[in-house]
């Protein structure tokens, strides 16, 4: 198997049970499947995960904190080197909860806020106090030395709230700002209220807004066109984002199921009736996605479809093909290819420096970036400075910062 399209990162829905009820599900989460892998089969997938070099796997749900094997599953994980993060809607994290996370390896936790104002988050989660207990979750993952990644699904009703949730997430220390583009599926097919042009207004906003928050990362989810943004306007941030479905990215289902993206209903192949790694080398539909030559409409003819690749979920829920143009995009093709000048050197500080990101799918999106980055603006050597300006939040914070220094 070709090394570019290892199971890099995998997200693992690993129950529909949830004690929330988001409208924009896009797994229509609620009640608990009848048919949920369990234990022994999870722990058998990590297993293989391990052998086809899977480095980051996200646990998430439903909630995840409903599964009662939800430790022993991250034990598994991070005893066989994984970055484990899990993503949680916070309401049943307590001190007690983190400190679990922290004994069984868990790096990180993505923890869901779509709003500032506690009544106008508590209605739309379906929670009447998921904007507290989610804001207390924020603060207790710090306490124990936990990553904290603030996720925000955009929407017409917070719009206008995005900087102002862009400082508060910093102000709470965390490591990562993602925004989500919604993506139809799910509950949320009928919830995309956001034009394309507004989607690139956003987009912009957020491209400009990264050197401002160092070290915390300012990334879109969902809206891979950020990337073509930021090389426009000569801006760093190219070493995020970018279309992984079906790549170096998955998505398996409380039942099993494998599809290349979890917002994307595709299915690969289901791991009872077939092991993970026979779908993830063999199975048609990711076979397809792996081949840019076969994307159709402007992002079939787009310059910057190996940068970005559009968004091949949202191209699925509004077509029904994953392979066409994603429609959030307002960019049309020129038909010339980028100027990339000359060939591009690294200094030995920082061949150094890159070596030293513990993972290598994101060492290698960086070095694609900062390489891309450094041909932009015609740099013929990356040196500290150049990945210093070409990336967006290089400076990480707490533990990811430290083994970055140490090499370890």
């Amino acid at each position: 198997m070709e090394s570019e399209h290892r199971p890099a990162l995998i997200s693992w829905n690993l129950t529909r049970k949830c004690n929330l009820r988001c409208p924009h599900c896009y797994l229509d989460a609620g009640r608990k499947a009848e048919n949920e892998l369990t234990t022994a089969e999870c722990l058998g997938l990590i297993d293989e995960f391990h052998a086809l070099g899977t480095e980051m796997l996200i646990l998430t749900g439903g909630e995840p904190l409903l599964r009662r094997d939800i430790y022993d599953i991250a034990q598994a994980a991070s005893g066989r080197g994984m970055w484990v993060v899990m993503g949680t809607n916070g309401v049943l994290i307590t001190d007690a909860v983190a400190q679990k996370m922290v004994e069984c390896g868990v790096k990180g936790v993505g923890i869901s806020l779509d709003s500032l104002d506690p009544a106008k988050h508590n209605s739309f989660r379906g929670g009447p106090n998921a904007w507290e207990y989610s804001v207390r979750a924020l603060d207790i993952c710090r306490a124990h030395g936990l990553q904290v990644l603030v996720q925000t699904t955009v929407m017409a009703m917070n719009q206008q709230e995005i900087p102002r949730m862009i400082d508060f997430a910093r102000e709470k220390g965390a490591w990562s700002f993602n925004l989500y583009f919604l993506v139809q599926t799910g509950r949320g097919q009928e919830m995309n209220d956001l034009s394309a042009g507004q989607t690139e207004e956003i987009l912009s906003d957020l491209v400009e807004a990264q050197d401002s928050y160092r070290p915390m990362l300012v990334r879109s989810k969902c809206a891979p066109h950020f990337k073509r943004i930021a090389y426009e306007r000569g801006l760093g941030g190219l070493e995020s984002g970018g279309c992984m479905a079906g790549t170096e990215y998955g998505r398996i289902t409380p039942e099993g199921d494998v599809t290349p993206c979890p917002y994307m209903t595709a299915v690969a192949g289901n791991v009872r009736q077939q092991s993970f790694g026979d779908i993830w080398q063999t199975s048609p539909v990711l076979q397809q996605l792996r081949d840019l030559k076969q994307l159709k409409g402007r992002c079939g003819a787009c310059e910057f479809n190996q940068l970005c690749g559009g968004c091949r979920c949202r191209a699925y829920a509004a077509y029904g093909d994953y392979l066409q143009e994603d429609p959030a995009c307002t960019y049309r093709p020129t038909g010339r290819p980028l100027h990339l000048v000359g060939e591009v050197r690294w200094s030995e500080e920082a061949r150094t420096r890159l070596e030293r990101i513990p993972l290598a799918f994101i060492r290698e999106k960086v070095k694609r970036g900062l390489e891309t980055y450094a041909q932009r603006h015609a740099i013929s050597l990356i040196t500290p400075e150049v990945m210093k300006t070409g990336m967006a939040g290089m400076e990480r914070p707490d533990v990811f910062k430290k083994r970055l220094e140490s090499g370890d």
